[in-house]
């Protein structure tokens, strides 16, 4: 399982998450999404325009979320790289690395 229990709970107990994807140029094009609902080691997003993002993982889709939040025991924070897929209105990100950041 990539994304564990306390990668989970960051992710879900963020009100945005960072997505992060590759544009034409090979620069990243990051936007702010609203909460991701999490499903084993996929992350969920609704999508509201995105029309940029989504031309983008159809050209690539190499993706990345950045999420944090703030615990009892401070703040926490990971960095999720993986694919996505823009389907039937939702973006279906699928980790394959976690990494913690705080």
């Amino acid at each position: 399982m990539i994304i564990n229990d306390e990668a989970k709970n960051v992710v879900t107990g963020t009100a945005f998450i960072t997505l992060v994807t590759i544009n034409a140029d090979g620069t990243p094009h990051p936007i702010i999404a609203g909460k991701g609902e999490v499903d084993g080691d996929t992350v969920v997003f609704g999508i509201y325009k995105m029309e940029k993002t989504q031309r983008n993982i159809l050209a690539n889709n190499h993706a990345s979320i950045v999420a944090c939040t703030v615990t009892d025991a401070g703040p926490k924070g990971y960095r999720l790289t993986g694919t996505a897929l823009a389907k039937e209105k939702q973006l279906i990100f699928t980790a394959l690395n976690a990494e913690e950041l705080l």
